[in-house]
């Protein structure tokens, strides 16, 4: 879940990014979106459904979001999606 806090910015206040929580067991992530412990480190486990109609003459999107730690993805997530229908994850890596 993303927390959001108000803070008085040159006589204005303004919602700015407070801190990050699992969805399902409720731990804090170190950063923003990113779960990694070290600074190095970039470790995003968020599950998105985004919606979006386009028009000629406008559109709208509707971005829905359940933020997960890794252990709760990989320990509950993915071994749920696993379970049903013999489901397999897409993986792919990469080096630099």
């Amino acid at each position: 879940m993303k927390h959001m806090k108000t803070v008085l910015i040159l006589e204005h206040t303004e919602e700015v990014f407070d801190k990050l929580t699992c969805d399902v067991c409720g731990a804090e992530s170190h950063w923003d979106e990113n779960w990694g412990s070290k600074e190095h480190e970039k470790i995003i486990t968020t599950l998105n459904l985004e919606e979006e109609e386009s028009f000629p003459n406008g559109g709208q999107s509707t971005l829905t979001q359940y933020h997960i730690c890794p252990p709760c993805f990989k320990n509950h997530l993915a071994k749920w999606m696993e379970s049903h229908r013999n489901s397999a994850p897409t993986v792919s890596k990469s080096v630099w």
